[in-house]
């Protein structure tokens, strides 16, 4: 597995629900005296301390490499403490601090680290330190037979997935994510399911447009091309132009879709319907959610998942509704042009603080500056008034 790995990674914020996996209790002591030996060790137990942050490192192979990380305290080898390790197949223990220094004593609970459940840890010597404990977990993600990988992670701590670098594209909870640049997710209170492809394939479908009422593959008009990524089929692809939708049939349940349409065959904002086959009207309560992402003035992107079989129809805007979009995509990436001595690099601002912390910035210019110039002055007159005052003083009192 590639183990370079960005420090740029996603925050996912997910509520924390009931049923997830908890590493033993506080305060829980447990026999380790036929695992562990240390002279002064007389009490036999060992006791149970809690994750503070789980870190994966996952790429295209189904074993992934775990982290625990112990945040607070310390303790003496006299007194070792026990971590409680994901279940399934362990290799490769280290026990190292966040310098990466190995820490010993150490060991584990059972005959073998292959079928383990605990890790024993000596000591951790320096409170400023964190302690990590890691692993590889066999088994752990899940290819099914259509090649994508996935894992529902839920857990009642922090978690952080490194991604490996060949892994472009990935889905939280079937919402696609760019980890091209930031090669990670950091989930908080985390409950989510992600997923990425092992081997994605685009397929291309050729639609032509013309005055026809029914124009999936006729032989005149102006040809686009459509492409689709997904975990299975893409069949009976139909495009009628006067009733401004693109429909094609869902195989299977939970089958996932990326879409990239061209603009000139089917404006955005799109509609999203789910509908049984031979079902002719489009109701509100068919529509399924639906993700857009990374618009370009040719083509936008489109991203759902098909909850059952039935037949999917991605209906496009209007003149006006796309013309709304493009000017609410252009507030929340200003251009603005400002006459200054100062150089400004251009930035993409898509958090609203930023742009106001930035329009504050751009006031300060011509009249302010020269004010703020002159406070300075003055306020370094002051300064050294007030110190020759104070030299004077003391100099009176030794006096």
């Amino acid at each position: 597995m590639d183990k370079k790995i960005s420090l740029a990674i996603f925050t996912i914020v997910i509520l924390f629900s009931g049923n997830s996996q908890v590493f033993g209790q506080l305060n829980e002591q447990i026999e380790i005296s036929e695992y562990y030996e240390y002279e002064g060790f007389v009490s036999g137990f060992g006791e149970v301390i809690e994750t503070d942050k789980l870190i994966f490192e996952i790429g295209k192979d189904a074993t992934v490499h775990v982290k625990h990380i112990i945040i607070d305290g310390g303790w003496i080898p006299t007194e070792p403490k026990i971590i409680k390790m994901l279940p399934g197949k362990h290799s490769n223990l280290q026990l190292t601090d966040e310098d990466g220094d190995y820490i010993r004593p150490m060991g584990f609970i059972g005959k073998t680290f292959e079928d383990a459940e605990y890790i024993i840890a000596g000591q951790k010597a320096f409170r400023s330190l964190d302690l990590v404990a890691e692993y590889d977990l066999e088994n752990y993600l899940e290819l099914n037979e259509y090649g994508l990988w996935g894992k529902h992670f839920k857990f009642p701590h922090d978690v952080e997935i490194f991604i490996d670098e060949d892994i472009e594209l990935a889905f939280v909870n079937s919402r696609p994510i760019d980890v091209g640049d930031a090669k990670g997710v950091n989930c908080i209170g985390c409950d989510m399911r992600l997923e990425f492809f092992d081997e994605p394939v685009i397929v291309k479908k050729v639609i032509t447009k013309t005055e026809n009422k029914f124009e999936e593959f006729s032989n005149t008009g102006k040809e686009f091309v459509v492409e689709f990524l997904s975990d299975g089929d893409i069949a009976d692809i139909n495009f009628i132009k006067e009733l401004n939708y693109l429909s094609f049939n869902a195989n299977r349940e939970n089958q996932l879709y990326m879409v990239k349409i061209p603009l000139e065959l089917l404006l955005s904002p799109y509609h999203v319907y789910l509908t049984e086959t031979g079902q002719d009207i489009l109701r509100e309560s068919d529509q399924i959610r639906k993700t857009e992402y990374k618009q370009t003035d040719a083509h936008a992107n489109l991203s759902f998942r098909a909850t059952s079989e039935g037949i999917i129809s991605v209906v496009g805007a209007t003149e006006m509704e796309h013309k709304k979009l493009l000017e609410q995509l252009e507030r929340l990436t200003p251009k603005v042009k400002i006459e200054s001595e100062s150089k400004i690099e251009p930035n993409t601002l898509n958090d609203d603080s930023q742009i106001q912390d930035l329009y504050e910035n751009w006031g300060e210019t011509g009249s302010n500056k020269d004010e703020n110039l002159d406070n300075t002055v003055i306020f370094v007159i002051i300064g050294i008034v007030a110190v020759i005052i104070i030299g004077i003083i003391i100099k009176i009192k030794k006096n």
